[in-house]
């Protein structure tokens, strides 16, 4: 085999980061992405961080980070910060055998993080989930934090948010408090962010990975003991992790990868000649990493041909390092995260919850118990416990975007919640309407008649659910420590659907 000097001196990558930090560099060699031999060169340069101080203001004008969590994090000895991360980034385009080209070296770049951690570091658990903020809308979203966020601060996670999108950066310092978008922010925090290029992204993730494993000052958990980071993403964010795990894995090791309702078709390393995915097919679309991989998709990203998640399916048979749960009637975005994620921008935005003009109610079944169930798995996987076996929908069939549904008219197989199997209507994994409403799910209900013809009562319905729920956490996909918050959305879903006669 070629020495690590020997293989430096082919690799333009390695000639362009081994020029810039010569004492810093480790020499990997490695089997990465399609099982071709491939070479990184870890600069382990860290970004410089600067806590953005958060300033009471006033309700007009407050000095708050943009998505700031919306409840009180101190009540559960949690605290919140934001950080600007600064350094350099290329700017790569893939060659010939997966070999990585550099065509624009060390791109000055800005961004931000938000940090959610515990207040004392002896609360904290070892495990740091890394999330690439969601930028579909054009602004920052956190769809993991919003359904895992309970399930995070009662263990001792701690979590870093990474806005790492140029629309998303160029929003945060040109857009946000401009009518009509907003009037409530403070967009002058954000005032020296900069994002030249789409394709720093990797290197971004890469520093901010590597800073959050460091002793160093501008490591903001540099007081915690870090066992664990796990990069989470949930939608277009999906398409950011399996590029970034496929290409750049070697460059800051993730322990493992929580893939949430992704699609079909992930990103390219650049933009520089237009499109931002690969086509549907493409094998890049496919993630090959060294490290745990859960994938959790829900009905909508199975059936949307827009999605096209279908033709991307991965489980164990081929890909031993993967899981795959589809939930069955499962929304991409459902009630629960419909109402967490308007709270934020209700109050950053002056926007009102994107589901209230779909032309069906929004899917009540909740999607985040299943969630912070795959979370668990993927961190009892990293620590050495087999995860169950993969859970796939049925479909008509490989290539057709359409699910089996049973005489209720609800999806077959996969990951079924116990009202899948005690029904109160139609869980559908798409609605009509204008703007975002593709994405939420709807809710055909069946009538308080019906419901209560079927199930009697609330009571009586509860107590028919109840070993179904002890079912679920048996087969690891509902937590025992949700049990009681489960029961109480139930009985919040029924009282909010049907007026019943008292028997």
């Amino acid at each position: 085999m070629a020495s690590c000097a020997q293989l430096m001196e082919k690799s333009e990558l390695m000639r362009s980061k081994c020029r810039k930090f010569p004492a810093q560099l480790i020499c990997l060699v490695s089997i990465l992405t399609f099982g071709l031999p491939a070479l990184a060169c870890l600069a382990v340069a860290l970004p410089q961080t600067k806590l953005l101080p958060t300033l009471p203001g006033d309700e007009s004008r407050p000095s708050t980070p943009f998505i700031a969590w919306h409840d009180d994090l101190s009540k559960l000895n949690y605290v919140e910060k934001e950080y600007r991360v600064s350094g350099e980034a290329s700017v790569y385009e893939l060659q010939a055998g997966n070999a990585l080209k550099v065509v624009k070296p060390d791109v000055p770049y800005a961004t931000r993080i938000l940090v959610r951690r515990p207040l004392e570091p002896g609360a904290f658990n070892g495990n740091v989930y890394v999330e690439i903020l969601n930028a579909t809308a054009g602004w920052d979203g956190d769809p993991v934090f919003q359904s895992a966020s309970r399930y995070i601060t009662r263990n001792g996670g701690a979590y870093v948010g990474i806005t790492n999108k140029p629309v998303a950066v160029n929003f945060l310092r040109d857009q946000w408090e401009t009518p009509p978008l907003a009037q409530l922010g403070n967009r002058s925090r954000y005032a020296d962010l900069a994002m030249p290029y789409f394709g720093q992204t990797w290197d971004m993730i890469a520093q901010i990975a590597n800073l959050l494993r460091s002793d160093t000052q501008a490591n903001p958990l540099a007081d915690l003991a870090v066992t664990r980071l796990i990069l989470v993403g949930y939608s277009q964010s999906v398409d950011y992790q399996i590029t970034y795990a496929n290409h750049f894995h070697q460059a800051a090791s993730f322990d493992g990868y929580y893939l949430a309702a992704g699609s079909g078709n992930v990103k390219k390393l650049n933009r520089l000649d237009g499109e931002e995915e690969y086509s549907f097919g493409d094998a890049n679309n496919l993630i090959r990493v060294d490290a745990p991989v859960v994938r959790f998709q829900t009905q909508t990203e199975i059936e949307q041909r827009r999605f096209g998640a279908l033709l991307t399916r991965q489980t164990e048979e081929a890909y031993p390092l993967v899981r795959t749960y589809e939930m069955a009637g499962g929304a991409h975005v459902d009630v629960n995260t419909s109402i967490s994620g308007a709270k934020a921008l209700a109050r950053d935005l002056n926007l009102p919850s994107f589901g209230a003009g779909c032309d069906l109610p929004v899917n009540p079944l909740p999607i985040g118990f299943v969630q912070v169930a795959a979370l668990e798995i993927l961190k009892r996987w990293i620590e050495g416990f087999p995860p169950p076996a993969s859970r796939l929908l049925s479909v008509a069939s490989d290539t057709e975007f359409a699910v089996n549904l049973d005489e209720n008219g609800n999806a077959v197989a996969g990951i079924r919640l116990p009202q899948l199997t005690m029904p109160m209507g139609q869980y559908l994994g798409s609605n009509t309407g204008p703007g975002f409403c593709f994405l939420y799910g709807g809710f055909i209900p069946m009538s308080s008649e019906s419901f209560q013809l079927r199930y009697e009562s609330e009571r009586a319905y509860i107590d028919a659910l109840t070993p179904l729920i002890e079912k679920s956490i048996g087969e690891g996909f509902l937590l025992a420590e949700d049990r009681p918050h489960f029961i109480a959305h139930v009985r919040s879903t029924i009282r909010s659907l049907y007026t019943l006669v008292s028997k």
